[in-house]
C-alpha cells in the first residue's frame, strides 16, 4: 500500500507541475459591462421561457449577435412605446411558484442601456397567458396602459402610468384583448358571440356603457385571431379561414367595413403574432400554411404572403422557415424578422414593387427557447 501511495503522490506532483506551468501561459480574461448597446439596428425578442422566468434578448440586427438581455417574471408580455424610447414588460412574480402569493409587475426599461427605469405593481388579476399584442397596450396619448386580466373572469385593468397605479378595472365578460382607439381613452375588445365591444374611460375612472357592434364574425365556423393591427385608422383582424376584417371603431360602436378574402387553394393563416404591417409601402405580411383544417391555426409558417392593403390583392408569396411570430422594420426599405417554433431567428430582406418578395439574409439557431414576440428599433 505504501508503494502505491508514494506512486500516486508522485504522479499528482508531476501533473500538478504541468498544470502550474500551463497556467503561467494563460492570459486572464478581462470582463466588462457595456454602458449601452451598439449604435445601429436591433431586434428585441421575447422568450417567455414557459417553464420559468421570461427574458427579452436584444440582438444586433446586422449579424444577429446577442448584445444583452432584460429579465422578467413568468408569462411576460412585451411592449415597445410608439416613440421607441421605452420598452415595457408585464409579468407575474411568484413567491412560492406553485402556491402562495404573487405580484403582478409592470417594468419600464431604457431600450438602449437596458437599465430599469421604474417598476410598479398592478392588480394581481393580470392574465398569465402567452405573450400577445392584445394583452398589453398603451393608450393613444401614451398616458395609460391597458392590461388584460383573467381570473378566469375577464376584465381590462386601466393603469395610470404617471401615477404608476391602477385607475379602474373594466369588466369585459366573455371578451378578450384590448386595442386602444386612435384618440382619447377608449378600447375595443373581441367577444365570443362574434361581436366587438368598445369601452370609453374617463380620466376620473368612469366607464361608459359597453358599445356593442353587430355580429362581425362567426366564432363557430370562422373565428378570428386575437392579434389586430391598426392600419389607416382601422383595426384589422384576420379570420382562421383567411379573411381580413377592417373594423372602424372611431364612432359610437365598432362597425365592420371592408372584408378581404385572400386565402385560396387550401392555404390559411397560422401562428401567434402572425401579421406585420409596413406602413410606408402599405404592405401587410401574413404567415400561411397549406392543407388547412380544424386545429391547424397554430401551424408553423410554410410561406409568408404579402398583401397590398390599398388594392387588397396578394402581391407576393415567399418561402418561410417554420416561423410562428413575425415583425417588420419601419424604414422605407424594410426587413422582416421571424422566429420559428424552435427558437431560430430569421432575417429577410424585402424587395418592394408590383411583386413583393422576401429573401432570407441571415439566420441564427437557438436565439430563444420559447419565443413569443418580436420588436425592432428601426
Amino acid at each position: 500500500m505504501k508503494h502505491h501511495l508514494l506512486l500516486s503522490l508522485s504522479v499528482l506532483a508531476a501533473t500538478g507541475g504541468q498544470v502550474l506551468a500551463q497556467e503561467k501561459d494563460i492570459q486572464p480574461e478581462t470582463l466588462a459591462v457595456e454602458a449601452r448597446i451598439s449604435e445601429g439596428n436591433h431586434i428585441y425578442l421575447m422568450d417567455m421561457g414557459i417553464s420559468g422566468s421570461s427574458s427579452v434578448f436584444v440582438l444586433n440586427a446586422d449579424d444577429l449577435s446577442l448584445e444583452g438581455n432584460i429579465g422578467a417574471g413568468t408569462f411576460s408580455q412585451m411592449l415597445m412605446s410608439g416613440d421607441g424610447k421605452s420598452i415595457y414588460t408585464g409579468s407575474v412574480y411568484m413567491k412560492r411558484y406553485t402556491r402562495g402569493p404573487i405580484e403582478a409587475v409592470i417594468e419600464e426599461y431604457d431600450p438602449q442601456t437596458l437599465n430599469l427605469r421604474r417598476e410598479f405593481t398592478v392588480s394581481d388579476k393580470m392574465a398569465q397567458t402567452l405573450s400577445q399584442k392584445g394583452a398589453l397596450n398603451l393608450s393613444a396619448d401614451g398616458k395609460y396602459m391597458l392590461v388584460q386580466n383573467a381570473t378566469p373572469a375577464t376584465s381590462i385593468n386601466v393603469v395610470d402610468l404617471a401615477a404608476g397605479k391602477d385607475l379602474v378595472e373594466v369588466p369585459t365578460p366573455g371578451c378578450w384583448t384590448a386595442y386602444p382607439s386612435t384618440e382619447g381613452l377608449a378600447f375595443t375588445t373581441i367577444c365570443g358571440d362574434g361581436s366587438l365591444v368598445k369601452y370609453t374611460v374617463g380620466a376620473d375612472g368612469t366607464v361608459s356603457e359597453p358599445a356593442k357592434s353587430d355580429k362581425i364574425f362567426d366564432a363557430d365556423t370562422a373565428p378570428i385571431f386575437g392579434v389586430a393591427l391598426r392600419i389607416d385608422g382601422k383595426l384589422v383582424y384576420i379570420s382562421f379561414d383567411g379573411k381580413l376584417l377592417e373594423v372602424d371603431d372611431s364612432g359610437d360602436k365598432p362597425v365592420l367595413g371592408r372584408t378581404i378574402a385572400f386565402a385560396k387553394d387550401g392555404w390559411a393563416p397560422s401562428g401567434y403574432t402572425l401579421m406585420a404591417y409596413h406602413a410606408a409601402s402599405k404592405t401587410l405580411f401574413v404567415m400561411m400554411h397549406s392543407n388547412a383544417g380544424d386545429g391547424t391555426h397554430k401551424n408553423p409558417a410554410e410561406e409568408i404572403w404579402a398583401i397590398n392593403m390599398t388594392s387588397g390583392e396578394v402581391v407576393g408569396r415567399s418561402a418561410a422557415h417554420g416561423e410562428t411570430n413575425i415583425a417588420v422594420s419601419t424604414g422605407e426599405v424594410p426587413q422582416l424578422i421571424g422566429v420559428d417554433h424552435l427558437g431560430g431567428l430569421h432575417r429577410y430582406d424585402v424587395t418592394l414593387g408590383d411583386t413583393v418578395s422576401l429573401t432570407e439574409s441571415a439566420a441564427k439557431e437557438g436565439a430563444a427557447f420559447f419565443p413569443t414576440m418580436i420588436a425592432t428599433d428601426y
